[in-house]
């Protein structure tokens, strides 16, 4: 646009900064790298160029006297502006005809012009019969596009109409593109990485506007629930809870977009009545008390505002009736129900759920916060679960367990299509469920029940494969020691017992016998009676060594389970072990080893043939 005319707008720019801005674009030049060099310098000679630090301000400043017109001095909103979209608001179809002859002079004289095939109006009439008048507007005698009941213009991605029809057709997009991804020929790690990162919070939007209700997003979840399990190569059995619960507590994180929906409407209308804008939360104020008035048909104390908006249905909302206009607080309101969420808007406004209460200082958070407790009660159920859930418990109690689900981090293919449906105890053995019927025993040894406990730690048959699994961690732990650490021992005698500890290590006045062991994830129970059972059994040699050697000495039982869970006792020795950087990929490394030789365990079991590890 002609800056000349900017100039002219802006009464309140100083002739310095005029002057400052002038000589910033006067004489500009761009250059482009490309690969045989650099281009010869561009002139800038068209005014602004959008991407310039400077545009958004000077835009704003230049259309701002063309927006304060068009509000005049009403107290209500006459237009909502936000770049150049704007949207004009009037009580009368004339008002409105002489709002856009007003707009269309404002922004002519910035060089601006109004397009009439991208411009739409609605006219809304409360006299009966309700709803849409078909009054014809015009810009500069080209007719503006009337909206009729059902129908929807876009305005900043939200759809403005009356009795909208949902856009299924957008609805259809979304999940193509949900199934794209989850089908593409990414990495497993990869493709469930892309629908986190990418595909749900492109969603939220959508979500906080309310254009699809929650039945539509659960149908877009059902539909990708069963693409999300055969990337994580799950039966379909295998319990929702690993894909929705918390990452925190060993399951996958992703998001339920029929659940995402209802918490964003909650977050939406919190944030309007928080909103640091007071106009904006008076007016949300004021908005939601009237929406009550209308349901309850009286005047509604502070207190009943909060009852309408989490989902009371008692007291004076057992006889009242829905006005039947969706609104921001009515989907809010049901959203709450579902929910659980309790709102207060006495004093500070505030929501709770689940025991955590929210307030305006916690505005940005809401959202996640909600996601977060949900997840969590679902990882909760997961572990409460007395088949699938033995070894998400003891997955669950250490990050390190879940290293490679964002990035597949020393991870082969065949360990991704092993590990999960052995977490959650779905691989296909024998005796692997108490339902199944036949034959349980052991295919190879003859054991009378062929679990997957069984195979990967019990079975004699792989008693070799055992100890390189156990060797190999072994191995990482004298390497993180070879720089602090003097080792007296590897795997000898020592003692009156003749007790063989894989490692005793010396630093300073302490010395630590080191023993590990690979147990089954069968709950961290199962964790904790092989470490006292370690204990127990090096007590002697213990104080021993420590007679001998006339400085401390303590037992420590170093415990990885067979499906890559790390025991969060470790700790006491990373702390001493090496460096921080080195103990996080250190704990990487003996999970990723023992899930990879775990699962050549259980293929050389099933096939018969032995694998060849590189």
């Amino acid at each position: 646009y002609r800056f000349s005319a900017y100039r002219l707008r802006s009464k309140c720019s100083s002739a310095d900064f005029l002057e400052a801005v002038r000589d910033i674009y006067d004489g500009a030049s761009s250059s482009v790298s490309v690969a045989g060099g650099v281009t010869a310098d561009i002139p800038v000679r068209s005014g602004i160029k959008q991407g310039c630090p400077l545009s958004g301000l000077l835009f704003i400043m230049a259309i701002d006297p063309v927006v304060a017109l068009l509000q005049g001095e009403s107290a209500d909103h006459k237009v909502l502006a936000f770049a150049d979209d704007l949207c004009l608001i009037a009580d009368s179809a004339a008002e409105l005809q002489a709002s856009i002859d007003a707009a269309h002079h404002g922004l002519g004289q910035l060089g601006l012009q109004l397009n009439a095939a991208k411009c739409a109006s609605l006219h809304l009439s409360g006299r009966r019969p309700v709803g849409v008048r078909d009054t014809r507007f015009t810009l500069q005698g080209s007719p503006l596009r009337p909206l009729a009941e059902g129908e929807a213009a876009t305005f900043l991605g939200a759809q403005v109409g009356f009795n909208i029809v949902p856009p299924l057709s957008t609805l259809a997009e979304i999940t193509d593109i949900g199934l794209r991804i989850a089908r593409s020929m990414l990495a497993p790690w990869q493709r469930i990485d892309a629908l986190k990162t990418f595909f749900y919070p492109s969603t939220v939007h959508l979500q906080r506007l309310g254009v699809f209700p929650k039945t539509d997003w659960a149908r877009v979840d059902n539909i990708l629930r069963p693409e999300i399990k055969k990337t994580l190569y799950l039966p379909q059995e295998a319990s929702g809870e690993y894909l929705y619960g918390s990452t925190r507590r060993g399951c996958c994180g992703i998001r339920i977009l029929a659940e995402d929906s209802d918490i964003a409407a909650v977050d939406s209308a919190f944030k309007l009545v928080t909103s640091p804008d007071q106009r904006v939360a008076e007016d949300a104020a004021e908005h939601v008390e009237e929406v009550t008035r209308r349901r309850i048909s009286k005047e509604p104390s502070i207190h009943e505002v909060g009852a309408y908006l989490s989902g009371e249905d008692e007291g004076v909302f057992r006889e009242a009736r829905g006005t039947g206009v969706a609104s921001v607080w009515s989907r809010a309101r049901n959203a709450s129900k579902r929910l659980g969420v309790k709102w207060s808007l006495d004093g500070a406004p505030s929501v709770a759920h689940e025991g955590t209460v929210l307030g305006r200082k916690h505005r940005r958070s809401v959202m996640r916060t909600i996601r977060d407790t949900l997840r969590l009660k679902r990882s909760d159920a997961l572990i409460a679960k007395p088949d699938q859930g033995r070894a998400v418990e003891c997955v669950a109690a250490h990050a390190a367990s879940t290293h490679f689900l964002r990035e597949g981090d020393f991870t082969r293919f065949a360990d991704w299509r092993f590990v999960h449906r052995a977490r959650l105890n779905l691989v296909p053995l024998n005796g692997s469920s108490s339902w199944r019927a036949g034959d349980r025993r052991c295919r190879r040894c003859g054991y009378i029940t062929e679990s997957l406990s069984h195979v990967v730690d019990h079975c004699m048959r792989y008693t070799a494969l055992y100890l390189a699994r156990h060797n190999a961690i072994v191995a990482r732990i004298k390497k993180a020691a070879s720089t602090r650490f003097e080792v007296l021992s590897e795997n000898q005698a020592l003692g009156n017992q003749g007790l063989r500890p894989d490692l005793v290590l010396k630093k300073g006045p302490n010395i630590y016998v080191v023993d590990v062991t690979v147990p089954f994830d069968n709950r961290m129970e199962a964790f904790k009676t092989a470490a006292a059972g370690k204990i127990e059994k090096y007590e002697q040699l213990r104080a021993d060594l420590a007679e001998q050697h006339q400085c401390d000495a303590v037992v420590v039982p170093f415990i990885v389970g067979a499906l890559g869970s790390w025991d969060p006792a470790n700790e006491k020795l990373m702390r001493v072990l090496c460096s921080r950087s080195y103990a996080a990929l250190m704990r990487r490394l003996c999970v990723s080893d023992t899930i990879s030789v775990t699962r050549d365990i259980y293929i050389e079991h099933l096939s018969g043939v032995r694998q060849v590890r590189p």
